[in-house]
C-alpha cells in the first residue's frame, strides 16, 4: 500500500476520535469536559484564566483565610487609634458640658450674691451696709456684667443719703465706701451707664485719684474735698460748689465747668484743655500750671486777679475711652 495525502476529513475525524476520548476520561475523573480539539484561527492565543486566590485576590470575602487575616491585623492596629479619638470627643463633650453647669452655678451664686448685698443696703447698721457695699465691688470684679447695675445702685444710695443736707464723708464711712467703690472702678465695663450724683451734698470727700470720667454732677457739692489727680474728664460739673477743694494734677479735660463754684480751689497743674469755663467762680483759686489751650472756654468767669492762664500749644486729644453722651447734651443745653 503507498503512502499519499490523507484525506480531508481523516484528520478532523481522528481529532474528534481523541477528544471525545479524553472527554469520556475527564467525566470519569470528575472534571469539566474540554473545549473540543480544532483547528485555531491565525494569529489566535488562548486567554490565560483569571487567578482568584492569593494577594491579587482583592480584599473581598473571596480573598480567603489570608485576606481574613489581614483584615483582622489591621483592625488590631487601628483599634487603640480609635479608642482614643473616642475617649478624645467624650473628654471633649463632658469638659462642655462641665464648664457649662460651673457658667449657670456661678451666675446663680453671683445674683444670690448680688440680691443679699442690695437687701443689706438698707440695714440699720452703718457697718452692715459699709460690708454691702464692698461686696458689691467683689461682685462687679467677678462679673462685669453686673458693674452697670451696681453703678446705678451705689450712685442711688449716695444721692439718697447725701441729697438733703451737707454731709460729712468722714462721718459717714459708708458714703465715703460707696465713692470709692466707683472711683476705683474698671471704666471698660461701664457700658452705657455712668456714675450719676447729681445734687449730692458732701464735704471732705478723700477721692484721690478716682476715675469719675463722664460722671454726672450737676449742682453738686464736694467742699474741701480731695481730689488731686482725679480724672473728670468729659464730666458734667455745671453749678457744682467746689470751694477750697484739692484739684491738684485733676484731668478736667472737656469738662463741663459752668458756672462752677471754684473759690480757692488748688487747680495747679490741672488739665482744663477743651474745658468750659464759661461764667465759674474762680476768685482765690491756683492756678498755676494749668493746662489750657485754644478750645478752653473762659467766657464770664469770674477771676477778680485777671490772671487767667493763656492756652498752650498742645492740645487736649480726643477722648476715644470714655464715652460722655450725657455731658455732650449737658453742654448743649449751657449754651
Amino acid at each position: 500500500m503507498t503512502r499519499g495525502v490523507p484525506r480531508a476529513g481523516a484528520r478532523s475525524g481522528q481529532l474528534r476520535r481523541i477528544a471525545e476520548r479524553r472527554a469520556r476520561a475527564g467525566r470519569a475523573a470528575g472534571q469539566r469536559p474540554r473545549a473540543p480539539l480544532g483547528a485555531r484561527r491565525p494569529g489566535y492565543r488562548p486567554r490565560a484564566p483569571e487567578r482568584t486566590g492569593g494577594a491579587a485576590a482583592g480584599t473581598g470575602p473571596a480573598a480567603g483565610p489570608e485576606g481574613w487575616a489581614q483584615r483582622a491585623g489591621l483592625l488590631a492596629t487601628l483599634l487603640p487609634g480609635l479608642t482614643a479619638v473616642a475617649t478624645l470627643v467624650f473628654t471633649w463633650v463632658s469638659v462642655t458640658q462641665v464648664s457649662e453647669e460651673l457658667t449657670i452655678s456661678e451666675q446663680g451664686q453671683i445674683a444670690d450674691r448680688y440680691d443679699k448685698a442690695i437687701e443689706r443696703l438698707d440695714d440699720d447698721s452703718v457697718n452692715i451696709r459699709r460690708g454691702a457695699i464692698f461686696s458689691l465691688q467683689g461682685i462687679m470684679e467677678d462679673s462685669p456684667r453686673k458693674q452697670p447695675a451696681v453703678i446705678d445702685d451705689l450712685s442711688q444710695y449716695i444721692r439718697t443719703h447725701a441729697a438733703k443736707k451737707v454731709t460729712s464723708a468722714q462721718k459717714a464711712p459708708d458714703i465715703q465706701a460707696a465713692l470709692s467703690v466707683l472711683g476705683q472702678r474698671d471704666p471698660a465695663h461701664d457700658g452705657d451707664r455712668a456714675i450719676d450724683l447729681r445734687g449730692v451734698q458732701l464735704a471732705d470727700v478723700d477721692l484721690k485719684g478716682a476715675d469719675l470720667s463722664g460722671a454726672l454732677l450737676a449742682d453738686a457739692v464736694f467742699s474741701r474735698g480731695d481730689l488731686g489727680g482725679t480724672k473728670l474728664s468729659g464730666a458734667d460739673l455745671r453749678g457744682a460748689a467746689l470751694r477750697r477743694t484739692i484739684l491738684r494734677g485733676a484731668d478736667l479735660s472737656r469738662a463741663n465747668l459752668y458756672k462752677t463754684d471754684l473759690r480757692e480751689a488748688d487747680l495747679t497743674e490741672a488739665d482744663l484743655r477743651g474745658a468750659d469755663v464759661t461764667g465759674a467762680e474762680l476768685a482765690g483759686a491756683g492756678l498755676a500750671d494749668v493746662r489750657v489751650d485754644g478750645a478752653t472756654e473762659w467766657t464770664g468767669a469770674h477771676r477778680p486777679e485777671e490772671d487767667l492762664p493763656t492756652a498752650t500749644a498742645t492740645p487736649v486729644p480726643p477722648d476715644r475711652t470714655t464715652s460722655t453722651p450725657a455731658s455732650e447734651r449737658s453742654r448743649g443745653d449751657a449754651t
